[in-house]
């Protein structure tokens, strides 16, 4: 395959930085998913055997098996995030059912206490839940169920019941009671969607971890609102919005810091000397959310310019080492053309009729690298003449390679035509060549 060809050149550098980027995004899936897990108390120790022994796997392949890196890393973070989902959506399905239980509780703990006051009936007063958890909601309810118990006894005590009794009754047996009693018996709708818009607000908050401190302030916010006061509907819906807004935010700002503290993370692996990190750094102490996310877009957008620079002058060094070994010119001119444009065309004299030209994207991730010929001279080419040039830019791409290869690159041809396969492109070759003095030598010689 000696025709055009594409050709992927990795250098070492390269090579590291693609191990330790792929390591640096595994590894801040699985603290995402120890996070999670350790605040909902189900971090288990075979979950962070599993976990560890996942990055030390990855971390123990060696950088010149980087493709192994490429192909398998991202297929292993997409599997961390997709076992994270569900973990979210099993534990936000059991912490949904925690808290409406709880509030149910605590409405019907209220009314209880108002009922047994309204009948003179003794208890002895319960403490509600200050941290809402399986265990604390457990308790409560066993303690209701002891005032529930004494309410049915003084009940059955006093005789028959009355319609509103049996009522009650049935109510409190169902755990259904959302509201005061007050409300419930003017059983207004406007009133009633409200209150679980309300609730719904604070279950959302708890399901994402927001602090229980905040989400019992907002409580007895709403319980010091008066149910009489001509303002209360707007007061109540101030209060539902100030709620949701304040979880909206505490969650984008949740999700920047994340973002910028991989992004910081990623930095760090390229060992370069940035002031900016520690700026960056102390952002991440602050609350200032818009300010996080822009620093998480610079910190994304200058480790793609630095690893890009990077990979791009190690690679460009080491073709132009390897080209000048194998006896082809690269001076200064030529080169800032390839930089510039993408378009390397290189000759071993200056009066060759033939040269090879490298054509590639500035970031030279792909090179693609054919025979060409003198556009000006063609009437001094045959077919024979072009396949000889092609066999001959075989045998130096075969040196060129071993020379890449002796300086550790990984070198893997990802696309090659057979000679004569496609015709020898024509370009201008700045050769300072003269017709009348110059004769065709058919010898291997580029």
């Amino acid at each position: 395959m000696s025709g055009p060809k594409v050709v992927r050149i990795v250098t070492p550098k390269e090579r590291q930085i693609i191990k330790t980027r792929w390591l640096i995004r595994l590894q801040h899936a699985i603290e995402n998913l120890k996070e999670y897990a350790q605040k909902n108390n189900v971090l288990d120790d075979e979950l962070i055997r599993g976990l560890e022994e996942i990055l030390a796997h990855y971390q123990a392949i060696s950088i010149d098996d980087y493709v192994k890196i490429e192909r398998e890393v991202p297929n292993q973070i997409k599997y961390l995030e997709e076992e994270k989902t569900k973990l979210v959506k099993k534990i936000t399905k059991e912490k949904t059912t925690t808290w409406n239980h709880y509030r149910q509780l605590k409405s019907t703990h209220g009314e209880l206490q108002k009922l047994l006051q309204e009948k003179d009936i003794s208890f002895q007063a319960i403490d509600e839940p200050k941290l809402v958890t399986k265990e604390s909601v457990k308790r409560f309810s066993q303690q209701v169920d002891v005032l529930y118990d004494k309410l049915k006894a003084a009940l059955h005590q006093q005789g028959r019941l009355t319609i509103e009794q049996k009522e009650i009754q049935k109510r409190l047996s169902a755990e259904d009671s959302l509201l005061s009693v007050e409300e419930w018996r003017k059983g207004i709708p406007k009133e009633l969607g409200r209150q679980q818009k309300f609730e719904q607000t604070l279950r959302a908050m708890y399901v994402d971890d927001i602090s229980q401190n905040k989400i019992q302030e907002f409580l007895q916010r709403a319980n010091l609102l008066n149910q009489r006061d001509t303002h209360y509907t707007m007061r109540l819906d101030s209060l539902i919005l100030e709620a949701a807004t304040f979880h909206k935010a505490l969650t984008e700002l949740r999700t920047a810091k994340k973002e910028l503290s991989k992004a910081i993370k990623q930095l760090k692996g390229l060992n370069q000397e940035l002031t900016l990190i520690v700026k960056w750094e102390l952002l991440l102490t602050k609350n200032n959310t818009e300010n996080i996310k822009e620093a998480a877009q610079k910190a994304k957008r200058l480790y793609e310019q630095l690893s890009e620079n990077i990979i791009v002058e190690t690679r460009r060094n080491a073709i132009k080492k390897a080209l000048t070994k194998a006896g082809y010119e690269v001076n200064d001119s030529m080169e800032t053309a390839w930089v510039e444009n993408g378009r390397l065309v290189v000759k071993k004299s200056k009066n060759s009729l033939y040269g090879v030209e490298f054509m590639s994207p500035k970031n030279l991730s792909r090179i693609q690298a054919r025979v060409v010929a003198d556009e000006d001279r063609s009437q001094e080419r045959s077919k024979s003449l072009d396949k000889h040039q092609e066999d001959i830019w075989c045998d130096d791409f075969t040196e060129i390679r071993e020379i890449l290869e002796r300086e550790n690159l990984s070198i893997r041809v990802e696309k090659a035509h057979k000679v004569g396969a496609i015709p020898i492109k024509e370009v201008k070759l700045d050769s300072g060549y003269t017709r009348n003095t110059q004769s065709i030598k058919k010898k291997k010689n580029l």
